[in-house]
């Protein structure tokens, strides 16, 4: 029973000393394939819809915002961020970062929807637009 207690201590105070911002969605992602993520763009993965469905590939305003340009945008949204850092962060938590202009309406669970290799290429795929 002490070991089970000692091991809870030790996980909460690990997730409690962890750097602000990051989870267990944060650990490093493969290497993504553009090529790949741009065919997931348009494709439901294990009930998730496709980023299509609310994001144009141009500057056309959706449900969500439109991408073109996103590589540009995507490094320049939250300092001392990398775009990749951005980008994954805002799929797997929609709600840390809100586009002006738009409400927090992404779905939820693309972290739990998606493979890590799927996320991968899709950050690939974004990060060329």
């Amino acid at each position: 029973m002490r070991i089970i207690l000692l091991c809870m201590l030790t996980l909460l105070l690990t997730v409690a000393c962890s750097p602000a911002g990051t989870s267990a969605n944060d650990a490093a992602l493969p290497p993504g394939d553009a090529s790949s993520g741009a065919a997931l763009f348009t494709e439901s993965i294990g009930g998730a819809p496709a980023c299509s469905t609310c994001h144009a590939l141009d500057d056309s305003k959706l449900v969500g915002p439109g991408l073109q340009g996103y590589a540009e945008k995507a490094i320049n949204r939250v300092d001392g961020q990398s775009a990749e850092e951005y980008t994954h962060t805002s799929m797997t938590q929609p709600a840390a970062y809100i586009v002006e202009g738009f409400s927090n309406t992404m779905f939820p669970q693309y972290g739990q929807r998606l493979t890590p290799q799927q996320m991968a290429d899709l950050i690939a795929y974004l990060l060329t637009l």
